[in-house]
């Protein structure tokens, strides 16, 4: 006889149902386009999304589908302070990112996969 206060499992696609996401924008300054600057991560993402065994990151272009990975780092005595470097310099150069275009970056919680839009300033036509 089965316990009446036993839970069906359940399964994997439907428990990703209820995973949230995380949204958060960047607006490339002069030192991004110039590949100067580490990509820090806001707290409300370390926390919500990434778990503390997260070594690595992946960064996915929405445009291209490439995918760029690398080390997480920590900066100081916070473990909520978390950075990458690598990948980003990589990104922002590949992508060749100028200042002010908007970079839209969606997590979803306990995934270390981020994926990453860009949206380009508008130029000015003469």
């Amino acid at each position: 006889m089965k316990n009446p206060l036993e839970f069906p499992s359940v399964s994997g696609s439907i428990r990703n149902q209820f995973r949230s996401s995380y949204k958060w924008e960047l607006v490339v300054t002069s030192s991004i386009s110039r590949g100067r600057n580490v990509l820090n991560f806001p707290r409300e993402y370390t926390r919500n999304c990434l778990m503390n065994s997260d070594r690595k990151i992946y960064l996915i272009d929405v445009a291209s589908g490439r995918v760029y990975n690398s080390k997480i780092f920590t900066s100081g005595q916070n473990k909520e302070n978390k950075y990458v470097y690598s990948c980003w310099k990589q990104f922002v150069t590949e992508n060749k990112l100028k200042f002010r275009d908007k970079v839209i970056f969606n997590a979803t919680t306990g995934d270390n996969v981020i994926q990453v839009q860009i949206l380009r300033r508008r130029r000015r036509s003469c």
